[in-house]
Formats: structure tokens, C-alpha cells, sequence
């Protein structure tokens, strides 16, 4: 996913979002890995799923830009 696809202010709020992610990991004494700061939103999401829906689609914006690339090959 490119930022080109989201608007500037979604954007911003899904940067925001990986930003705290990454300070917990740190403050937890743990790596900010692209795989790390993507597993800890995945279990974001579902710790909450009772969230709003504009809730649940920045934390998906977010673990799609910080999701690893895949290696082909």
C-alpha cells in the first residue's frame, strides 16, 4: 500500500498509530522490526474487535504498510 491511496489526515492518523506501536515495543524493551510492530497490531485488532469500524480500518491501513515485503523467489 502506498500513502498516495489514503488521504493526508488518514494518513497521518495511521502513521500515528505505528509511531505508538513502535514506542511500546521499545519502552517493553523489545525489537521494532517491521514483523514485530505488525504482529503487535494484528493483536491490537483483535484484542479490539468490539472497536468502531473507522478504529478497525486504521489498524488494518497500519498493518498493511509496516507488513513485510514478501521474498520471491
Amino acid at each position: 500500500m502506498k500513502r498516495d491511496v489514503l488521504s493526508e489526515e488518514y494518513y497521518d492518523e495511521v502513521c500515528r498509530v505505528i509511531g505508538d506501536a513502535a514506542i511500546v515495543l521499545v519502552e517493553a524493551g523489545m525489537d521494532t522490526r517491521r514483523e514485530t510492530l505488525a504482529e503487535l497490531l494484528k493483536r491490537t485488532r483483535h484484542d479490539r474487535m468490539d472497536a468502531d469500524r473507522e478504529e478497525q480500518k486504521v489498524l488494518e491501513h497500519a498493518i498493511r504498510l509496516v507488513k513485510p515485503e514478501e521474498k520471491k523467489g
